[in-house]
């Protein structure tokens, strides 16, 4: 009888072997390891990209602050009725409104560039330029201060790594230019860029003229890099890696 309840037992009492358990154990790790990797993988490329959208969009709302006069909304059409780009205007008047400004500035402590948003008084006076009458442009105080100096909002493991200014279509011979220091001005009624490099003008005459902006997530894996590229005459934007 004893013989028969052991039998009974060892026909119905089934489980795991330690080496089955331990198989077990090391896929689940395995597949939790897979899936924190993706996760953060999923994480950093998500948060570079929204980084780099946001970037576009405040260089494109300083521009478009120029063009719908915001610091008066009336501004831009008397501005463009002076400058007589309508067809009219009085050189006698004059008028007043703001330059809308993006900055670079690089830190040399850490290699990283600092960007802010800012504003400038526009010079409402004019002065005879050649063949025609236009205003002096934005105003540089001479303590050096700006109207609503602002911090590029950006994330804080997301770091600007250079900016730089040229011709992007691929053209071997066009110029390229990195500079320490890269401001660029907005200038009302129709968003004129004025760029200043390392504190030396160069006006965005031409289609070819172009602003790059690299950032990173805070190594340097090449992974999670990407390019800023902003048209300074049109306004149109792209990012790439």
């Amino acid at each position: 009888m004893l013989l028969e309840v052991k039998k009974k037992i060892s026909v119905h009492a089934k489980g795991f072997t330690l080496i089955e358990i331990i198989v077990v154990m090391g896929l689940v790790a395995v597949l939790s390891t897979l899936s924190i990797g993706g996760y953060l993988q999923y994480k950093r490329s998500t948060i570079l990209g929204l980084s780099a959208d946001s970037i576009i969009l405040q260089i494109s709302s300083q521009r478009n602050k120029a063009i719908l006069g915001a610091y008066r909304s009336q501004r831009a059409d008397e501005i463009r009725k002076d400058l007589g780009k309508d067809g009219s205007g009085d050189l006698s008047e004059t008028s007043d409104s703001r330059c809308f400004v993006v900055l670079f500035e690089n830190d040399p402590a850490s290699g990283e560039f600092l960007a802010y948003t800012l504003q400038k008084n526009f010079n409402g006076k004019k002065k005879w330029n050649l063949n025609s009458w236009v205003y002096e442009g934005c105003e540089d105080k001479k303590d050096g201060t700006f109207l609503e100096k602002i911090p590029l909002e950006l994330d804080s493991i997301v770091k600007i790594d250079g900016v730089s200014v040229g011709d992007f279509s691929g053209n071997e011979s066009a110029k390229v230019d990195s500079p320490s220091s890269l401001e660029v001005r907005f200038l009302p009624p129709d968003g004129e860029a004025e760029i200043f490099k390392d504190g030396q003008k160069k006006n965005a005459d031409s289609v070819d003229v172009s602003m790059k902006v690299d950032i990173s997530y805070g190594d340097n894996n090449p992974d999670y890099k990407k390019s800023i590229y902003f048209d300074l005459v049109s306004g149109v934007s792209s990012v790439s890696k």
